[in-house]
């Protein structure tokens, strides 16, 4: 089982609530299912609402806590098991090592730069790479898979990238999708863009 849910989004606090409740239901989904969050440790925005979902439904909740977070004071008290590390590079290296599948949930540019290397990773091939799925809230993600099929038709990249990324725009989808790989990653799997 994928027991170790690592997800990125944002820590915005002035964001719509479609998204909030997007975060929300992504954590109950990984409490209710015994499944642990990992993510980047800070109590604003986002990581807040999904860290304190996942508790209140029985998950545990792993923070990848920088040096600045916690300079700013700005680490949740929901965390369970931290991670402290020197900056931001290190978060991502050890979210990708305490994690069985990688979730991108609507962010901005600190969601895009994890997310592009999880993708670097995979292009590189990497031992160790992840699946990422793309948790694609109101379309968010629209044109981020648009541009990276462009670049894939105009061999930019590879479909090497389609491998590793599934899409999902329900948190129903997403818990049939993260199924779907825990049957077959080991296995090369489908590309769901």
């Amino acid at each position: 089982m994928m027991q170790k849910i690592g997800v990125f989004l944002s820590a915005r606090t002035n964001i719509d609530a479609v998204y909030k409740t997007a975060a929300d239901e992504v954590g109950e989904w990984i409490g209710k299912t015994g499944r642990t969050l990992v993510y980047g440790g800070s109590r604003a925005g986002l990581m807040e609402v999904i860290a304190a979902a996942t508790k209140r439904n029985g998950g545990k909740v792993y923070g990848v806590v920088p040096q600045i977070i916690t300079q700013r004071h700005l680490e949740s008290e929901l965390i369970d098991v931290c991670f402290p590390c020197a900056d931001l590079t290190d978060r991502k290296s050890i979210m990708m090592q305490e994690s069985d599948v990688l979730l991108a949930l609507p962010g901005g540019i600190g969601t895009l730069d994890e997310l592009f290397t999880v993708l670097g990773v995979s292009a590189i091939g990497i031992q160790g790479q992840r699946p990422l799925v793309l948790y694609n809230v109101a379309g968010c993600w629209d044109h981020l898979i648009t541009l990276l099929k462009d670049l894939c038709e105009k061999g930019f990249i590879t479909r090497q990238f389609e491998e590793v990324v599934s899409v999902a725009t329900t948190v129903d989808e997403l818990a049939r999708v993260i199924t779907d790989l825990e049957n077959s990653w080991q296995a090369v799997i489908g590309c769901k863009l």
